[in-house]
């Protein structure tokens, strides 16, 4: 059996003496974007950024962990000036979206298929047909899933390092995989219920460990520990609890030779878990697929937004020739 908490220890143990890069882009003041907020499927209060122009194409974002809206903020101002309409979404758990406490055994608010409903809710109170969904982290699985049990409301699929997997017809559990490809056997440790209160007992010092290579400004640091010091870690550890859940969920899924939407991922060149090579036959899953490089690690947003910036723009500018002229 693999063990989880000695495994991400030793991940902490093997960075802690590398030094902090400095900051990698300009510091956007979180109160300078236009927050919103909507009740959505399930009842749930979710928290929102929206900018650029509503009658343009529009690129909804969905972060990953630990992280929240705002690590999109260069994306968000970027492709808002480029003339889109962008909306970036604090997920179920985070920052000041609604984060219910449930028992383990009444996970389903977050399980994949739940949080796609939530956000196409979303989509329904801003009367909003279809999107340009983009995903980082967790909220790229979450993405390449939407597309699955929302295929009506999806132009394409943008995600940032994470790959997606064919659908399972087996479940198997993550010790099974980690065991397998060790990379993942943090995620037994995030898994575990002990950990929540572990890591809400020290915010700060979990925040800057995990984030500390994202090129983060000392007053970013500061918003992110004011955010995940509303709710704590219950509801965004709960995201590595569903697995069943999301495998029972997705039974009922088509089981379709190529998947027809329109499909981007950008890998991050020096990722240490989503490595390239595990995206490498990725392309054999959809009608239409483009993989791109970027030279970061895992928060690429936020390590090399210019590189990010520019690939966005060339898959955009495939996609949409027309641009935020553009009817989608």
């Amino acid at each position: 059996m693999v063990d989880g908490k000695a495994h991400y220890d030793a991940l902490l143990a093997a960075t802690k003496d590398m030094p902090v890069p400095a900051p990698t882009g300009a510091y956007h003041d979180p109160a300078s974007f236009n927050h919103k907020f909507a009740t959505v499927s399930g009842g749930f209060r979710y928290h929102y950024v929206e900018e650029g122009d509503p009658s343009a194409p529009t690129i909804l974002m969905v972060h990953g962990f630990p992280d929240l809206w705002y690590g999109w903020r260069h994306q968000i101002r970027h492709l808002a000036s480029q003339g889109y309409h962008v909306i970036a979404v604090d997920t179920l758990g985070y920052g000041q979206t609604d984060a219910p406490k449930v028992e383990l055994d009444k996970l389903h608010p977050y399980s994949t298929k739940n949080v796609c409903a939530q956000i196409c809710g979303l989509l329904d109170v801003l009367n909003i047909p279809k999107v340009i969904i983009l995903g980082h982290d967790w909220g790229g699985a979450i993405v390449w899933r939407f597309a699955d049990f929302h295929p009506d409301r999806v132009k394409a699929v943008i995600s940032v390092c994470t790959p997606t997997t064919p659908l399972m017809d087996t479940f198997v559990p993550i010790e099974v995989i980690a065991m397998a490809n060790p990379d993942f056997a943090y995620q037994i440790f995030f898994s575990d219920p002990a950990t929540t209160e572990l890591l809400d007992g020290k915010i700060r010092e979990f925040l800057f460990t995990a984030l500390r290579f994202s090129g983060l400004h000392d007053e970013e640091l500061d918003y992110y520990v004011q955010e995940f010091s509303r709710n704590g870690f219950h509801g965004p550890l709960n995201y590595y609890r569903t697995r069943q859940l999301n495998y029972e969920d997705e039974l009922p899924l088509p089981r379709q030779t190529k998947r027809p939407h329109p499909s981007c991922l950008i890998v991050a060149s020096h990722d240490p878990v989503l490595k390239p090579a595990l995206s490498e036959n990725m392309g054999q899953q959809f009608e239409s697929f483009e993989r791109v490089f970027v030279t970061a690690g895992h928060f690429a947003l936020t390590e090399n937004p210019k590189e990010v910036n520019a690939a966005l723009d060339a898959y955009l500018a495939k996609l949409l020739p027309e641009g935020p002229k553009a009817k989608i």
